[in-house]
């Protein structure tokens, strides 16, 4: 019998998260639609706010300690926002390519921390692409999903169901609901969820699993807030100038979604270094 593990809990209730929001969806969008929105501003922003947290604590801190990694941190996301402003085409790219890497590794990862076998380069691109389709360009995907699917048969017939499950649900959700509804979920409900899972299990110095999430809360809900209010600040400021379209907004909403575009850039940029940084102290 595996032994149960944090990130397997995570993993089954991601599972149960995402079938049950999707199914949701069809019925009752109106709450499907506040209940996703709600993972997206809590766990959603929380999972990444113990960046500067977890690199002073594998020891990758500078002289200045956590202090100056902090001000390195904001001061890389603030050159990002402002990069993606002023070249939104490049921006663009930039946010998808990175994306890509950011949750297919991801996924990838929790999934051998899982006990999984996945390998190759293929189950990355494959786990990362499914929900890019739907943030980058706002179109559903039969190719993407298709290679999902036959990625899912693949796992089953080798008898790694988990891993079928891992491709499948995510696959059928970004089909079944509307595009941007569908990246929240997939972004709240299992990315951060399973992202977070990972760094609990992994911090092991910190007790049992209750006392590990007490800390984590301890040191995002300040994060959290500071990355609201930034966001909030950006966006008002952001106001007068015109669009740029780093997210190919719509007629009526072009705005919105241009600083929407670069504030994610913004975030993703200092993150995914941090957790490639994180990943490789785990596995060396």
């Amino acid at each position: 019998m595996k032994q149960d593990t944090i990130v397997r809990r995570a993993r089954l209730m991601t599972w149960a998260a995402v079938a049950t929001l999707g199914v949701l969806a069809r019925v009752r969008i109106s709450i499907a639609r506040v209940i996703a929105f709600t993972f997206v501003g809590s766990v959603g922003i929380a999972h990444g706010a113990t960046d500067v947290d977890i690199l002073e604590r594998i020891g990758l801190a500078p002289a200045g300690g956590k202090r100056t990694l902090s001000v390195a941190y904001g001061l890389l996301a603030l050159t990002t926002f402002v990069i993606a402003r002023r070249v939104p085409e490049l921006a663009g790219r930039a946010l998808l390519g990175l994306s890509l890497w950011h949750f297919g590794s991801g996924d990838v990862a929790f999934a051998r921390a899982c006990g999984s076998r996945v390998r190759g380069k293929c189950e990355s691109v494959v786990r990362g692409t499914m929900p890019l389709f739907i943030a980058g360009t706002g179109r559903r995907s039969a190719a993407v999903a298709t290679l999902a699917f036959a990625r899912a048969v693949a796992h089953v017939r080798d008898g790694e169901f988990a891993d079928a499950l891992d491709l499948a649900l995510p696959a059928a959700l970004l089909l079944a609901i509307p595009p941007r509804l569908g990246f929240a979920i997939y972004f709240g409900a299992w990315h951060s969820i399973r992202h977070t899972a990972l760094l609990l299990e992994r911090d092991v110095r910190h007790g049992n699993g209750r006392e590990r999430a007490l800390r984590f809360a301890r040191e995002s809900l300040p994060n959290v807030f500071i990355a609201v209010l930034s966001g909030a600040i950006a966006y008002a400021l952001d106001r007068r100038k015109p669009a740029a379209g780093l997210m190919r907004p719509s007629r009526s909403n072009g705005r919105k979604d241009d600083v929407f575009g670069a504030l994610i850039l913004a975030i993703t940029v200092p993150h995914q270094i941090a957790v490639t940084l994180f990943e490789r102290h785990a596995n060396p």
